[in-house]
């Protein structure tokens, strides 16, 4: 046997199962990584897709509770009841279909784009500052106080178009951020990356009203 292995048959055997055995082995090696790669490129094209239907889902979002707040207030100015009522219901439906999504929308945007994003959509310490609030959500809040106080003459109509317009620079300032944030983490192949529990200020939020029995209220 050992006379066989010195041989040159031996030697020429040998090799071949060396060749053919580190052979397979590279080719498994190689069809993993094209295989990790591809689900790579395949999960990274979902995501993609998934934000930018997104993000045309939660421009339409805010555009719609926007304009329906605009139009509600126009109602209140022109003092026709019977249209105003009926404006008004209609801007009530828009509220119960924000209220029913906000958290859902929350999530995507920290998903997407981070957490600072997602504060800026909808921040709960604006719970505390309703006056001045930082995120998109309680502007609405704020412009929705302002509309109704409107509705029943406790402040002019010209006093709740004001805060209206300020909202109006906020809806825009913050769809254009997102999605430029978006395009760039696209760009830079980002968008896989998950933004670690300990860096959500949701949480600090939630302590800061630990004290408190019941979680950041709905507004209507």
């Amino acid at each position: 046997m050992l006379h066989f292995l010195n041989s040159k048959l031996g030697l020429l055997l040998t090799a071949f199962l060396l060749t053919t055995v580190s052979g397979a082995l590279l080719s498994a090696l190689l069809k993993s990584a094209f295989w990790q790669r591809q689900t790579r490129v395949d999960l990274f094209r979902k995501r993609y897709e998934e934000g930018a239907r997104f993000l045309d889902s939660f421009s339409k979002s805010v555009g719609a509770r926007f304009f329906a707040l605009q139009r509600f207030l126009w109602a209140v100015r022109d003092v026709n009841d019977e249209r105003l009522r009926e404006i008004e219901a209609y801007y009530f439906k828009t509220v119960v279909r924000w209220n029913s999504t906000y958290w859902m929308n929350r999530n995507k945007i920290r998903l997407l784009v981070g957490d600072d994003h997602a504060n800026a959509f909808l921040d709960y310490r604006d719970d505390f500052r309703l006056e001045n609030p930082e995120s998109l959500h309680y502007q609405f809040v704020k412009a929705h106080r302002y509309v109704l106080r409107a509705r029943r003459n406790e402040i002019t109509v010209d006093d709740a178009q004001k805060v209206v317009d300020d909202l109006n620079w906020v809806c825009s300032g913050l769809l254009e951020t997102i999605t430029t944030e978006f395009l760039r983490k696209a760009t830079s192949l980002e968008l896989l990356e998950v933004p670690p529990a300990d860096a959500s200020t949701l949480s600090k939020a939630i302590q800061e009203r630990s004290r408190e029995p019941k979680p950041p209220r709905l507004w209507d």
